[in-house]
């Protein structure tokens, strides 16, 4: 396996991570400081993050594959990627809002806040030696 492969796991996982307890917190605040409808809401806003991290994390993962044979194509992988993960948004935001009729306000509060994780997010990314090498 590839170091690259190695940092990205590394990364993916402790953005999800991250997410999910950001999710989680933001749920708990809307529980006790509203109703249960805005705890769904904000339940579902930071879903729709993680779900957006986890198409990203697969097609990046599909662009090494492809980008090993082809170089072009990795590139390409990773800009549908981007394009698929913004429609993705665009549609669990429309149906959680006017299909589920969820507070507005707390998904796109649960959404932001999860957002910002991607800010926060520091992995260590140098290449640690092996430990059976003796130098």
């Amino acid at each position: 396996m590839s170091f690259a492969i190695v940092v990205m796991r590394r990364v993916v996982r402790r953005l999800l991570i991250v997410q999910i307890l950001l999710t989680l917190i933001i749920t708990l605040i809307y529980l006790f400081l509203q109703n249960s409808d805005s705890q769904y809401a904000a339940l579902y806003g930071g879903s729709i993050t993680i779900s957006g991290t986890l198409l990203m994390a697969w097609r990046i993962a599909r662009a090494g594959e492809v980008a090993s044979k082809e170089q072009q194509q990795g590139y390409i992988e990773i800009y549908i990627g981007a394009i698929q993960k913004f429609i993705l948004t665009l549609v669990l935001m429309a149906f959680g809002m006017g299909y589920l009729k969820l507070d507005p306000l707390a998904i796109l509060v649960s959404f932001a806040v999860t957002q910002l994780s991607f800010i926060a997010n520091k992995v260590d990314t140098s290449h640690a030696p092996d430990k059976k090498k003796v130098h």
